[in-house]
């Protein structure tokens, strides 16, 4: 599906260190140990917890972790034939509890290398959106989602 780099390109490339900022080159998202969609980009990773001001004495504020807000994995692709992840989003759509789903994030470098892993614990994809595009336009259609999870886990690689 991705091109990969020619050894000419590999072997002209610095060698990475151990404490070196991962890069990657395709991202997959796995369920069940099956991978259902690989994308090009990976937009975000988010995971937050509020810090709400709480008055200490009279005028003194002090900040402590406050609500939790459900983590989510947003990636974007060219749209491809596959239909797998808006199967699974319709089965989030159509109710209930059936599109609920462990995943994991595979990030993997240019040499098909896992670089990154996530668990996502009880996943679904929240958001699908196909950008714009023109007929008769020669650009990519893009399709991006939006993955909420209960809860994300960073794995090693």
């Amino acid at each position: 599906m991705f091109p990969k780099l020619s050894d000419a390109v590999v072997a002209s490339m610095p060698a990475a260190q151990p404490n070196d900022a991962p890069t990657a080159a395709r991202f997959s998202i796995t369920i069940d140990g099956y991978e259902i969609a690989a994308f090009s980009e990976l937009v975000r990773i988010t995971s937050e917890v509020e810090t709400p001001a709480v008055p200490k004495g009279e005028t003194i504020l002090k900040k402590l972790p406050g609500k939790r807000t459900p983590p989510t994995v947003t990636l974007k692709r060219g749209m491809t034939k596959n239909v797998e992840l808006w199967a699974w989003h319709e089965s989030v759509l159509s109710g209930g509890t059936a599109g609920i789903k462990s995943a994991t994030l595979v990030m993997y470098d240019t040499t098909g290398k896992p670089v990154a892993r996530y668990h996502l614990e009880h996943a679904w994809p929240s958001k699908l959106e196909i950008g714009a595009l023109k007929a008769g336009a020669s650009e990519v259609l893009y399709e991006t989602v939006t993955i909420t999870a209960e809860n994300l886990q960073r794995l090693a690689a």
